[in-house]
């Protein structure tokens, strides 16, 4: 008799390599992610892949389910169906055939993020595989074929549901939309519109808030931190991974580039030189010079990259008597939400702007890959220069 049986395991990389144990499933009959069983004991090992197992003949054989729990016990709920016709139809001396070309979206997933990620696009890579990995989770479905435009619309309303905004709904939708095209289906009939929100204005400190801010910083390493951020405009991971080598005294320019020690990329490829403020660069050089060793411009007391900049930026806002108080984050947990460290780098752009350097050499200077990027900016930099020519006209 044919054995129909399908076993879901999980693939895991765990301290003595790679093994396979059984997935754990809940009380709700659902597949909990990245949990399985070992020893009797619920396990959690985040890297790995779901796998089907099943018997040809006497042979065990290992089918690939992916990433997603519930896409992975879809495809065997669908593998025991398959088996079980198999084995009526071979009692009844018919045969059964497959579509070997129908496109697993597990499968075609992992190629579309290895694509990005062959790009050097590791962010972008990410982004895309929160959302589709959303998406799967949410429609359930196995095959490229079986999605439809009502998979689409179901994506969004549960993200609204979730409380996500509608600029981030319409950030997962491009996203989905992406690998969709991928697997080449009709995106145009799939998803004909994109959900729709309002652009924002970006926000940046006020001089009095940053002299306030600055001015009350004690620790000198901290205050050329947030200077060296301010006044270069560095993304918040470009500044965590900086390296001593990467400033070049002589020329007084700061080269951004990627960091493949500490598996950091460069978004999109985009390395460049920026030129560092003169008294920027002498609070660099005088600091290098008491503190010589270390490689890390931003790193912590042990050389370590300072993943918790933003945790302190918090702290140093709290205690110079910064918080709005009126915030969510004020009232929960006293941690202003107004205060980020991409406001440093929105406040230098707007700045450059502000003091007329034109579009393309600030695109150039922040690293952006487009103009309409850049362009984002000149709400905030022309609301004072326009303030300032109106108070010029004489009307009367």
């Amino acid at each position: 008799m044919a054995n129909k049986k399908v076993i879901l395991v999980r693939l895991c990389k765990t301290a003595k390599g790679w093994r396979r144990y059984p997935a754990a499933v809940g009380k709700n009959g659902r597949i909990k992610p990245n949990f399985v069983i070992v020893d009797g004991q619920e396990r959690e090992f985040k890297e790995g892949r779901y796998q089907l197992r099943t018997y040809e003949g006497t042979r065990m054989v290992y089918k690939d389910a992916g990433e997603n729990a519930a896409a992975a016990l879809t495809a065997r709920t669908k593998t025991e169906h398959l088996l079980e016709a198999k084995a009526s139809a071979k009692e009844a001396g018919v045969k059964i055939e497959e579509m070997p070309g129908r496109l697993s979206l597990a499968r075609e997933l992992n190629h579309f993020i290895q694509a990005a990620e062959d790009r050097g696009s590791n962010v972008a890579a990410a982004v895309y595989r929160t959302a589709a990995d959303e998406f799967l989770k949410t429609v359930g479905k196995v095959y490229a074929d079986e999605i439809t435009s009502e998979d689409v619309l179901r994506y969004q309303r549960a993200l609204r549901k979730r409380g996500c905004s509608q600029r981030t709904i319409h950030n997962r939708h491009a996203s989905v939309v992406a690998f969709l095209r991928f697997c080449k289906l009709d995106v145009k009939e799939l998803a004909p519109s994109r959900p729709k929100f309002e652009k924002t204005v970006p926000e940046i400190y006020s001089d009095e808030e940053l002299k306030t801010f600055l001015y009350s910083i004690k620790d000198e390493h901290l205050y050329l931190i947030f200077e060296l951020m301010l006044k270069t405009g560095l993304r918040d991971q470009e500044a965590v991974y900086l390296t001593w080598n990467n400033i070049d005294f002589a020329s007084g320019t700061l080269k951004v580039r990627s960091k493949p020690e500490y598996d950091f990329k460069i978004k999109d490829k985009e390395e460049r030189d920026i030129p560092i403020p003169a008294d920027l660069l002498k609070r660099l050089k005088t600091y290098r010079e008491q503190n010589p060793n270390g490689r890390l411009v931003t790193g912590t007391r042990t050389d370590h990259p300072n993943t918790k900049l933003l945790r302190t930026l918090k702290r140093l806002v709290k205690a110079a008597g910064l918080n709005c108080g009126q915030c969510s984050g004020c009232k929960e947990h006293k941690e202003c939400e107004r205060w980020f460290l991409h406001k440093f780098r929105a406040t230098c752009i707007t700045k450059l702007l502000r003091s007329g350097m034109d579009l393309r050499t600030v695109m150039k200077f922040s690293g952006h890959s487009d103009l309409d990027s850049v362009m984002r900016y000149l709400s905030p930099a022309a609301d004072a220069a326009i303030k300032a020519q109106i108070e010029t006209v004489v009307w009367m």
